[in-house]
């Protein structure tokens, strides 16, 4: 897949999805497989996404993204796409009148031949362009245009906000409803206190690049360069444990039967299912007792036989 960060003249003439694509859940994927379809064996199937999310805020605010870049740029490769531009939103974009967008970008530019985006979809300066707006620009502009209708799961329409809600709730069972895979974070491998590996279960902690789920042990796989492994993350601040300083949330993952160093690899942790809050213990020796059983618990969800595993895609 060829990757652009810049708008510029091409000769690709692709079929193009618009949109953050956060989450890259199922009503994503049925944009982009619209797209596909309408490439067909002639054209280029191809996507327009953000590097940052244009209706969440400055960078410098709490992390709400359910996929980084990175991570959609595997999803769109995986796909099938054959192009993606990957934009930094700045501040002459997002003031860019759609009427603009289109002549000067989406015709003048990229010299699209077609376009798929989802129902209501709006663009430009105040998100004041509409599907309408790109139907009537389309003959002249020499594209089609295809409107996808959304994704309902359970009554409920599949979107984005939604998804971060059942995320942040640690109702990771009901996103990966939504979203078609299991909700997973990634991240850099860092150097730890190795208190875990002390009490007999090691950690391998790292600093998520996604939104956090709620406080708590979940049942996960975890992969880092290899196909994904049974274990258990932790989300929380260790209030087992004293200290003078204000507690920060880490991320802590614990691979079964496996002793392998990961220091300094980035790693995927899917999550599951959220087995329990973040407790605090009066000693270790309790402490050490609840993991044995929340290892049990995992061991015996994630291990089910008969049991027909989720998507790990991510």
């Amino acid at each position: 897949m060829r990757v652009f960060s810049t708008f510029r003249k091409t000769s690709l003439r692709p079929v193009v999805g618009i949109g953050n694509f956060d989450g890259f859940h199922l009503g994503h994927r049925k944009i982009l497989a619209g797209v596909i379809q309408a490439a067909g064996s002639r054209g280029t199937p191809a996507v327009i996404t953000f590097r940052d999310h244009t209706r969440l805020g400055d960078s410098g605010e709490e992390n709400r993204l359910l996929t980084p870049s990175r991570q959609r740029l595997d999803h769109f490769r995986r796909l099938g796409l054959a192009a993606c531009w990957m934009i930094d939103f700045r501040r002459s974009l997002a003031s860019l009148p759609p009427g603009e967008f289109i002549e000067r970008i989406l015709v003048g530019k990229l010299g699209i031949r077609g376009i798929c985006v989802g129902e209501g979809f709006r663009f430009g300066a105040g998100r004041s362009g509409t599907v309408e707006l790109l139907r009537r620009r389309s003959q002249a502009g020499g594209f089609r245009v295809r409107e996808i209708p959304s994704v309902r799961v359970g009554g409920r329409e599949v979107r984005s906000s939604l998804i971060r809600r059942e995320v942040e709730a640690g109702r990771l069972e009901e996103a990966a409803l939504l979203l078609g895979h299991h909700y997973c974070l990634t991240g850099r491998v860092a150097r730890g206190w190795g208190k875990g590996s002390k009490l007999g279960y090691p950690t391998a902690n790292f600093f998520p690049e996604q939104l956090l789920p709620a406080p708590g042990v979940y049942a996960a796989r975890v992969a880092a360069g290899s196909n994904p492994r049974c274990g258990l993350l932790y989300i929380g601040s260790r209030p087992t444990y004293s200290s003078p300083a204000p507690r920060s949330v880490i991320a802590e993952a614990h691979i079964f039967d496996w002793s392998g160093r990961l220091g300094g690899r980035r790693i995927k942790v899917y999550l599951i299912k959220r087995l329990r809050g973040d407790i605090r213990f009066e000693n270790e020796r309790l402490l050490v007792a609840r993991m044995k059983e929340d290892e049990r618990q995992a061991r015996s969800l994630l291990g089910r036989p008969g049991r027909k595993r989720a998507r790990t895609v991510g």
